[in-house]
Formats: structure tokens, sequence, C-alpha cells
């Protein structure tokens, strides 16, 4: 399983502007409406509020990876969130975020979910990896570097 079989340029959001954590969200979130994906992100927002409130998914290094398992969606989600000049998101380093990587996930995809996790944390390993994400201001860019990374490396 490959992070870039679910990357897509329409679920990436390459202007992540600072709001507080529920703004935040939204606007990581809101592409799924265009694709698709939701009627309505609220839920997903919700869902993904609920688990920021155990534990901040911001996990240092400038990144960030919110993730909820989710009713409303049909299969797995990858959306990936760049801000390249950072936002506050309660990071273990209070240090702002500037690279979002957002799965959501339905109930039945549990055990996929964790394996992307593993995945993703994997990938966040290699600054070299994250600094070329933050950097990128085009979706499709993002998404190649994504590619490439993965077949070069993992």
């Amino acid at each position: 399983m490959k992070l870039s079989e679910y990357a897509d340029p329409a679920l990436v959001v390459t202007h992540i502007e600072q709001g507080d954590i529920g703004a935040i969200l939204a606007q990581l979130v809101a592409p799924l409406v265009p694709a698709g994906l939701v009627v309505s992100p609220d839920k997903v927002v919700s869902s993904l509020t609920a688990r920021e409130s155990v534990l901040s998914t911001g996990i240092g290094a400038g990144i960030a990876v919110p993730h909820a398992i989710c009713s409303a969606l049909a299969g797995p989600c990858l959306i990936i969130g760049i801000s390249q000049s950072g936002v506050e998101f309660q990071a273990i380093d209070d240090q702002p975020v500037n690279v979002f990587f957002v799965l959501l996930s339905p109930p039945d995809h549990a055990g996929h979910h964790i394996r992307m996790l593993a995945r993703i944390a994997r990938l966040a390993k290699h600054p070299e990896f994250v600094d070329a994400l933050r950097t990128s201001s085009d979706p499709h860019v993002v998404v190649s570097h994504i590619e490439r990374y993965e077949a070069e490396h993992i």
C-alpha cells in the first residue's frame, strides 16, 4: 500500500490560512464537497475535531496528521494541506505546522486506516520529503513528489 495511491490533486489544499483548529480543519476538508465525496463537510470536521480534542495530531517538525474514522465517507480518503508560512495547530513541539496529511476512513476500513497512518509516519521521518512538500504550491507537484519519493525511498 502506497500513500501515492490515495494522493489526488483535487484533494490537495496549498494555501492553508491561520485560524483556530476548527477553521483549519474546515479548510482542509473543503475539497471533499466538489470532489463528490461528501455532501456536507460538517460531520467530517466534527469527527476530526473530536479526535483533536483527545490529543493534537501535530506530531512535530512542521507536520500534522489529523485523522478520523468517519461514516460520512464510502472509502478511505487522503487530503494533503500545505501552509508555506505555517499555522498554529498545538503541535507537540509548539512549532507551526506546514504540512497536513488528513486521513479519513469509514468504520469498515479501520485496519487499513492504521496501516496508512504508519505509512505517513514513515514518510514524515524524512525531512527532505517534508521540506519539498512545504514549498509546493501546485497540487500536481505535491502528488508527483509523493509518487517519486515513494518510488525512490520506500
